[in-house]
């Protein structure tokens, strides 16, 4: 399985309920029906704050799933399209700080030493 990794960062402007919200239930699947192959399924991790492990430079850790590496990149690739790019930085700006996402494409390894509830 391969996934994409993003550190995002909200805008100081708006609470973190709202980036949650719109988030979650704009931005999600509006970049989903964006793409020719959207994601299998995408994680949003939304830190903790204070959080005991360390600074809070990020306020979400997003897993975007991919069936193999091929689509992920082809998702990635997908911005390359200066339409496709105009229309996700226009949503992006309503909620995430210029600059601030960090995208990292990685093959997944577990270790697992039992199940986890669903």
């Amino acid at each position: 399985m391969f996934k994409i990794v993003m550190l995002i960062k909200k805008r100081p402007d708006i609470t973190r309920e709202a980036f949650m919200d719109y988030y979650t239930n704009h931005h999600v699947p509006y970049i989903h029906k964006l793409l020719p192959k959207g994601a299998a399924m995408h994680r949003r991790n939304f830190v903790l704050a204070p959080s005991p492990l360390g600074p809070d430079d990020y306020d979400v850790i997003s897993e975007v799933f991919y069936e193999d590496r091929a689509t992920a990149e082809g998702a990635m690739q997908a911005f390359a399209d200066p339409e496709i790019k105009r229309l996700a930085q226009e949503d992006e700006d309503k909620f995430i700080l210029p600059g601030s996402i960090r995208r990292y494409i990685v093959e997944v390894h577990e270790t697992r030493y039992r199940p986890l509830p669903a």
